[in-house]
């Protein structure tokens, strides 16, 4: 007969640490084995997937799950979060630096915040890999076609992206779903390039885009701060921002840092682009300044008239 884990009547309360002391003892030898993992890394960065973790303790997915809800938290994903922001200081915010604290004045944290994204930048301009960048931009110039890919605070310097390449004259788009980026990777070829942008590494339909385009033979290109993640690896050539030695929690608003150094590596690869293309890209340039002008002379004149 299998002993099942009493699930306790109020759910406990407090930090991970004091749930685990209120519900050890009526956990099973198993179940202790999580606990005591959780208790000595308490505060620590908790990487590891349900699956991976259970590989490395020696226990089954489903003894996390118990104890993640013996501890109170709807399940393991929940128990994660709680880890990463129980790490922080107190009256801090997930993904903003530590640095910046509730109780600074909106000019301390102007001078803080312009540091600290000063700092990404230099952080991103030392891990720039010349070889790499060269790869890219030499892509990106020859290019048919250019997709951008990314999830959340990613796609919007994805669309940023696309903005820049199409008025330089590219065939450029940007999109946000893992079904519509789906679809567009599954028809592309060799003339096409796909960059995908993620901070954590860890987006799957960013990752699965890419793997999905090389396989049709479109060049493929990540913008991610970390070179081991599957968003990294799922691309031919990778580009890496800095990161914080901070936890960041997905899905928690955006890591600021690592937007500024994403939108930075962008402005970097369309400039190359520019030079490496010289009259071609600047009389595209000219084209569409000169069409966005008339456009608005037009729609102002409408709207001025009685």
């Amino acid at each position: 007969m299998t002993e099942l884990t009493s699930e306790p009547t109020v759910p406990p309360r407090g930090t991970l640490l004091e749930r685990i002391q209120e519900r050890y003892g009526s956990l099973r030898k198993s179940e202790r084995v999580v606990a005591d993992f959780l208790r000595e890394n308490a505060g620590a960065r908790l990487d590891s997937s349900i699956t991976e973790l259970g590989r490395k303790l020696g226990v089954s997915e489903a003894t996390i799950s118990r104890v993640s809800r013996a501890l109170g938290y709807e399940g393991f994903p929940d128990l994660k979060l709680s880890v990463a922001e129980g790490s922080r200081p107190p009256g801090t915010y997930a993904n903003i630096p530590v640095e910046i604290a509730a109780g600074d004045s909106l000019i301390q944290t102007s001078g803080k915040l312009m540091s600290l994204l000063v700092a990404g930048l230099e952080g991103t301009q030392r891990m720039l890999d010349a070889q790499r960048l060269e790869q890219a931009v030499d892509a990106l110039s020859k290019a048919r076609k250019i997709i951008f890919v990314g999830v959340g605070g990613g796609a919007a310097i994805c669309d940023e992206a696309a903005h820049l390449f199409l008025k330089a004259g590219f065939d450029a788009a940007s999109y946000r779903d893992g079904y519509t980026q789906t679809i567009i990777a599954a028809k592309l070829s060799p003339e096409d390039v796909v960059v995908g942008i993620s901070h954590t590494g860890t987006t799957l339909t960013v990752s699965e885009t890419l793997l999905l385009a090389r396989e049709n033979g479109a060049t493929t290109i990540a913008i991610t701060s970390d070179l081991d993640s599957d968003v990294a690896e799922a691309a031919q050539v990778c580009l890496t921002t800095w990161g914080a030695t901070q936890q960041v929690v997905p899905l928690h608003g955006d890591f600021l840092e690592g937007r500024i150094s994403q939108l930075f590596l962008v402005d970097l690869l369309y400039v190359g682009v520019l030079f490496r293309m010289g009259e071609t890209t600047a009389h595209n340039l000219r084209l569409t300044g000169g069409a966005l002008v008339k456009h608005y002379l037009h729609h102002r004149g409408v709207a001025g008239k009685p």
